[in-house]
C-alpha cells in the first residue's frame, strides 16, 4: 500500500539499542521522503544490489549512504552495490536525504551453497538437468555435470526445502534414488531435499501492553537482537528485566492520524516473527473501528469476473454469433451494471467485503479465437477481458466510461474499494498499436525456429501466452515508458484503489519499478489516495517476493499457499505438517504482516469444493473433466472442508480473497467450467449454510485485531491436529483444525494465550472450558474446526 506521509520529528535516537542507556537525540525538524514503511534490504550471497529509487521519487536528493560503519557511493540512477558483511542478522541502511536522515532494514544473507548429487537410471545417460523451485521449473537453467557415476551441481539457495524433478536426455522422471517427495497438487509427486540447517525452534517476540505513550513488548529467552523503527527512522527500546522491552512512542504521532512501529529480532542465527503496531495520532489501536477501508491488513477482497456476475443491463448483451464458441465459453451478459446493483443491494456488506477486485473491463477482442478439442471441441470469445484490443476503453458488453465511475462512487459510499485487473503483459493482435509498432514486441519464433508460446518458466520474459496474444518487448524502456502511462490513465482517470496486475513474473522489472515511481509521484500530489498493487506469480517464494518492496509491488497472491492448502483441506489422506511449514515460509518470505492475497480459488484452478468432494479426481484433467462432465454439488462434506479452508484463511495473515461463488460452494472443473454465472436466491439449505458461515468468518476477521495485526503462533501441529494463536495485546483468537479424528484429545491453552472469556464460532465436536480445549470425534466427519475469541 503505498502512503504518502509528511511529519515532522523532533526528537528521535539514532540507534536502537538493547539497553537502558539512552543515546544523544536529534533535534532538527525531520520530513520522511519515503512513500509508506521501507521494505527491508535482503543481502545475497556474495553482494547486493539495492535501488535506492524504490524509496525515493527523486534520487538526486540523495547526500550520504552509510552501512556497517562505511560510507557507500550510488551511481547517478540511484543504485548501491552493498559487498559489506555486517556482523549482526539484522542491520541498518541510513541514507541522508535532503538533510533528513531515513533508516532501511538490512537483513542478513540466508543463503548457502548445496553440492546435490543425482545417479542416473543408465550408465548410457548423458545429459541430467533439475527443474524445480530453485530455479523456477526451468530445467534448462540447471544443467547437472558428470562426477564419476553420478551428475552433480552447487546451487546458491535460501535455507529451506526445495521440490524438483529431474530430466534424463530430456525425459521428465522422479528421483529414484530419493524417498523424500511431496505431493504437487495435480495427482503426482516431486522430489525434496532441505539445503542448509533445519532450524527446529525459531525465536520469538510479542506484544504486551500499550499504556500512556509506552508499547511494551516481550521476548523468548534467545532474542539476542531487538531493532525498532517509527515509520522510517530507528529508535530506542528499553530492556527491562524478563526479557521485556519499552518502547516510548514518538511525539510526532501525534500529527498523524496513521503510522507504525516496527519491531525485528534475532537470536543471533536466525530472525523472529516481526511485529507491526498501528498508531493513531500517537495511541496503539484498540478496536477495529479505528481502521478504514486504506488500511489494507483489514481487507476481506472478494473477485468477481464481470462477465460471469450478474446482468444489470441486457441492452448491452452481445455474445459472439459463432457456432464454433460453446455456450459456456461465450459471453454471458454479466456487466458493470450488475456489480453496481448488488453493492446497492447490501450483498457484499452483508457478507463483509470491503475491497472487489473486478476483472479486465478494457475493450476486448470480437469473434473467435483459441480451440479446446478434446472431448469437445469449442473456440472462445473475450468474456473474460484478458484479450484487449484498446487499453483505454471500456467494453461495451461490460458497459462504459460513466458505468464504471458509478459502480466506483457507489463503491466508496458503502465503504468499500474496488481494485481493477490490469493486463500490460500483451494484447490482442487486433490491437491497433500492435499494428503500428509490432517492433514493441517479442518474436514470435525463438532463433532455433520453435514457436515461443506457453513457454513459461524456459523463456518466461518474452513468452507468447497464445499464438495471437504478442508479448510487449519490457527490455525496451520506450515500450515500458508507453505502457506504464497507459496504466496510470486509470489511476488519473478514474478514483480507483490498486491493481490487480497480471502475469507479474513474466514483466520485465524495470516496468514495475516505473509504474510505481509514476503512482508514487501520483501520490505526492493526491495524498488522500492510496493505491494497493498485487500481482500474479506462480513461482518459488523466492521469485515472488523478489517482485514485493518498496519500489514495486505491495504484494502478489500466494499460489503456494493455496497449493498447500487445497492438500490439507481437500484430501483426507494428507496432514497439516506441509501446510504449516509453507505458512511459516510465506511469513519468512514476505513479512509476519504481509498484504499477500490468500485465495479460496481463483479463474484458472477448478473448484476446490469439486475436488473436496470427490467430484473430481485430483489425478484427473479437471478442464477435460470441466467440458465433457455435468458437475454439481455432492453431499455436505465439500461443504464442511471448504468452511474450514475459509476459517484458515480468514485467520491467518494476509488479505482473504474470496473467488466469487465460494461463499455458497459453486462447483466446476477447471476453466471455462470455474465461470459459471453467479446465481442468487435459489441457494439449497448446504449453500444457505456455508454463506452464514463464511459471513462469521469475514465479520470476525474484519471486526477483531488480533486477526489483522496479531503475530501468529502455532501450539500444536501433529498427523491430525493444527493449533495456532493470533495474538496482538492481549487479545488472543485460537483456531484448531482436527482432521480424521479416532479418539478424544485435550489441550491446555499456555498461559501468554488466555482471554478473560471465550466465545467460538459454534463448530462441532470441539468445545473450551477452564481454558482446555477438548475435541470429541464425530462420526462420520472428516474435518472440523472452531475458532475460540
Amino acid at each position: 500500500m503505498k502512503r504518502i506521509l509528511f511529519f515532522a520529528l523532533l526528537s528521535v535516537l539514532f540507534h536502537s539499542c538493547t539497553n537502558d542507556q539512552s543515546k544523544p537525540a536529534r533535534t532538527s525538524e525531520y520530513k520522511n521522503y519515503i512513500t509508506g514503511l521501507a521494505s527491508p534490504i535482503r543481502l545475497k550471497f556474495d553482494s547486493t544490489t539495492v535501488f535506492l529509487g524504490d524509496y525515493f521519487t527523486d534520487v538526486n536528493g540523495i547526500e550520504k549512504i552509510e552501512f556497517s560503519g562505511q560510507e557507500i557511493h550510488a551511481d547517478s540512477t540511484g543504485k548501491i552495490v552493498i559487498k559489506q558483511k555486517p556482523e549482526t542478522v539484522i542491520s541498518n541502511l541510513k541514507v541522508l536525504y535532503k538533510n533528513q536522515v531515513h533508516d532501511i532494514p538490512v537483513f542478513a544473507t540466508e543463503k548457502v551453497s548445496h553440492h546435490f548429487t543425482y545417479k542416473p537410471s543408465s550408465d548410457k545417460v548423458t545429459v541430467v538437468e533439475m527443474s524445480g523451485s530453485m530455479n523456477g521449473w526451468n530445467r534448462k537453467a540447471t544443467t547437472l555435470l558428470k562426477e564419476g557415476d553420478v551428475f552433480a551441481t552447487d546451487l546458491i539457495l535460501n535455507n529451506g526445502l526445495y521440490q524438483y524433478r529431474i530430466w534424463e536426455d530430456g525425459k521428465e522422471m522422479m528421483d529414484a534414488n530419493n524417498p523424500d517427495q511431496i505431493a504437487n497438487g495435480m495427482g503426482a509427486f516431486n522430489n525434496t531435499f532441505y539445503a542448509g540447517q533445519k532450524m527446529e525452534v525459531s525465536p520469538t517476540i510479542h506484544t504486551r501492553e500499550a499504556r500512556d505513550g509506552v508499547v511494551e513488548i516481550s521476548a523468548s529467552s534467545g532474542v539476542a537482537q531487538l531493532s525498532v523503527y517509527f515509520e522510517n527512522i530507528q529508535i530506542e527500546a528499553i530492556q527491562k528485566e524478563n526479557h521485556t522491552y519499552l518502547i516510548n512512542i514518538p511525539a510526532e504521532s501525534n500529527k498523524l492520524k496513521r503510522s507504525h512501529i516496527r519491531v525485528f529480532a534475532s537470536d543471533g542465527i536466525q530472525r523472529a516473527n516481526d511485529l507491526l503496531i498501528p498508531l493513531s495520532y500517537s495511541k496503539v489501536i484498540n478496536e477495529s473501528s479505528q481502521l478504514d477501508r486504506t488500511d489494507m491488513r483489514n481487507s476481506v477482497m472478494y473477485f468477481m469476473m464481470v462477465d460471469r456476475f450478474v446482468n444489470g443491463n441486457t441492452g448491452n448483451d452481445r455474445p459472439t454469433a459463432d457456432p464454433a464458441i460453446h455456450p459456456k465459453a461465450n459471453n454471458l451478459g454479466g456487466d458493470l451494471q450488475g456489480i453496481t446493483q448488488k453493492i446497492k443491494d447490501g450483498y457484499f456488506e452483508k457478507l463483509g467485503i470491503n475491497t472487489i477486485w473486478v476483472s479486465p473491463v478494457c475493450q476486448n477482442a470480437e469473434g473467435a479465437w483459441g480451440l479446446w478439442n478434446k472431448g469437445v471441441e469449442s473456440k472462445f470469445s473475450g468474456y473474460h477481458g484478458y484479450w484487449p484490443i484498446a487499453l483505454k476503453q471500456i467494453d461495451n458488453r461490460f458497459g462504459d466510461e460513466a458505468s464504471l465511475k458509478e459502480l466506483i462512487d457507489v463503491a466508496h459510499q458503502h465503504n468499500m474499494n474496488v481494485i481493477i485487473d490490469y493486463v500490460a503483459h500483451h494484447v490482442h493482435q487486433d490491437h491497433p498499436l500492435y499494428k503500428q509498432k509490432p517492433e514493441w514486441t517479442t518474436p514470435l519464433y525463438l532463433p532455433d525456429g520453435t514457436m515461443n508460446t506457453e513457454k513459461w518458466d524456459e523463456h518466461r520474459l518474452t513468452t507468447w501466452f497464445d499464438t495471437f496474444l504478442p508479448t510487449w518487448k519490457f527490455a525496451d524502456h520506450e515500450v515500458v515508458e508507453a505502457l506504464t502511462d497507459t496504466a496510470m490513465y486509470w489511476v488519473e482517470h478514474y478514483d480507483l484503489d490498486g491493481f490487480r496486475h497480471d502475469a507479474t513474473k513474466h514483466i520485465e522489472e524495470d516496468f514495475w519499478r516505473t509504474l510505481t515511481h509514476k503512482v508514487k509521484k501520483y501520490g505526492e500530489a493526491h495524498p488522500e489516495r492510496v493505491l494497493y498493487q498485487v500481482g500474479e506469480t506462480y513461482g518459488s517464494p523466492e521469485l515472488i517476493s523478489s517482485y514485493i518492496n518498496s519500489g514495486e509491488l505491495d504484494a502478489q497472491f500466494d499460489f503456494n499457499l493455496y497449493d498447500a492448502s487445497v492438500d490439507a483441506f481437500g484430501k483426507d489422506e494428507s496432514d497439516f505438517k506441509n501446510l504449516d511449514r509453507v505458512l511459516q515460509e510465506s511469513m519468512h518470505y514476505y513479512g509476519s504482516h504481509h498484504l499477500m492475497g490468500n485465495i479460496t480459488g481463483n479463474q484458472d484452478r477448478a473448484r476446490f469444493i469439486s475436488y473436496a468432494d470427490g467430484s473430481i479426481q485430483f489425478s484427473e484433467d479437471a478442464k477435460l473433466i470441466g467440458w465433457t462432465k455435468d458437475i454439481q454439488n455432492k453431499g455436505a462434506e465439500g461443504f464442511e472442508k471448504l468452511a474450514a479452508l475459509n476459517a484458515f484463511l480468514m485467520t491467518t495473515p494476509g488479505i482473504p480473497c474470496i473467488y466469487y461463488g465460494d461463499e455458497i460452494g459453486m462447483p466446476g472443473g477447471n476453466d471455462p467450467d470455474n465461470r459459471r454465472m453467479m446465481h442468487f436466491g435459489d441457494w439449497n439449505a448446504d449453500q444457505q449454510n456455508l454463506f452464514e458461515r463464511t459471513q462469521k468468518l469475514v465479520q470476525l476477521r474484519r471486526n477483531n485485531l488480533a486477526l489483522t495485526y496479531g503475530d501468529l503462533f502455532v501450539l500444536k501441529n501433529d498427523e491430525e491436529t493444527f493449533i495456532y494463536v493470533r495474538s496482538y495485546f492481549g487479545k488472543n483468537v485460537i483456531v484448531v483444525m482436527t482432521k480424521n479424528q479416532n479418539t478424544e484429545w485435550t489441550f491446555q491453552i499456555p498461559k501468554e494465550y488466555k482471554n478473560s472469556s471465550w466465545q467460538s464460532l459454534g463448530g462441532t465436536g470441539i468445545t473450551l472450558a477452564n481454558d482446555q480445549i477438548t475435541s470429541i470425534p464425530v462420526k462420520g466427519k472428516k474435518i472440523s474446526f472452531e475458532v475460540f475469541y
